[in-house]
C-alpha cells in the first residue's frame, strides 16, 4: 500500500488515459529550431540556458496542441 502511494506521487506518470495518435501542428522561431537541432545533435545535458529555454517553449507549444 505505502509503494502504491509513493509511486502515485512520485513515480513515472500515467498518461495512456488521455493519450492517442494525432497529427500536431506548432509554429517555431528559428531559435526554437536550432534548439531541436542542437538538442538531436548534442543532448539535452549540453544546452546552455536560452537554448533550453527554446527547446521547452517548443514543447509547451506541442502540449498546448495535443491537449489544449
Amino acid at each position: 500500500m505505502k509503494n502504491d502511494v509513493l509511486n502515485a506521487l512520485f513515480g513515472k506518470p500515467d498518461y495512456s488515459h488521455i493519450t492517442k495518435d494525432t497529427t500536431a501542428t506548432i509554429s517555431i522561431t528559428a531559435a526554437e529550431m536550432a534548439a531541436i537541432l542542437e538538442a538531436y545533435d548534442r543532448g539535452f545535458n549540453v544546452l546552455d540556458e536560452a537554448t533550453s529555454h527554446n527547446l521547452d517553449t517548443v514543447i509547451a507549444k506541442l502540449k498546448d496542441e495535443v491537449y489544449p
